[in-house]
């Protein structure tokens, strides 16, 4: 018993004295949403089930989603069941949290827009190919 204790006081000592941060476990790394299959979207009846399926497909806790939304425990779990609104500057920061954009796709296929990831390196990349060649062909009109 007297080992215990001591081992239990060793420690206690040596995180007082630990004065360094935490750091972050990785699953806390956020990574770009993804997005959600078609199929599973066109299921959703409205706003309510996207923003249901979404939550789903993260996988994590309501009660870790409430906390960082930064919204209280009964709220969120009133959100969830279509009795409270979400406010809109959280949406895009629950996307983020829970990985998928379900809730924005599920708009764009109500009002039947398509979705698509917006490669902005290739789009620059061919931009600047467009560039060269048009500054190639100036200088050989003016050759000419």
């Amino acid at each position: 018993m007297g080992t215990a204790s001591h081992d239990s006081l060793v420690v206690t000592k040596s995180t007082e004295l630990n004065s360094q941060r935490e750091l972050r476990i990785i699953g806390e790394v956020r990574t770009k949403p993804k997005l959600v299959d078609w199929a599973l979207i066109a299921k959703c009846e409205d706003e309510l089930a996207a923003l249901q399926l979404c939550v789903h497909l993260s996988r994590l806790a309501n009660e870790t989603i409430a906390f960082k939304l930064g919204i209280d425990k009964g709220h969120w779990s009133r959100i969830m069941q279509g009795r409270g609104h979400l406010p809109a500057r959280k949406r895009t920061q629950l996307m983020s949290i829970c990985g998928n954009l379900a809730p924005a796709q599920f708009d764009c296929m109500k009002f039947g827009f398509k979705m698509q990831e917006h490669d902005v390196d290739a789009e620059l990349n061919e931009l600047e190919q467009r560039r060269n060649y048009l500054l190639a062909a100036r200088q050989q009109m003016a050759a000419a």
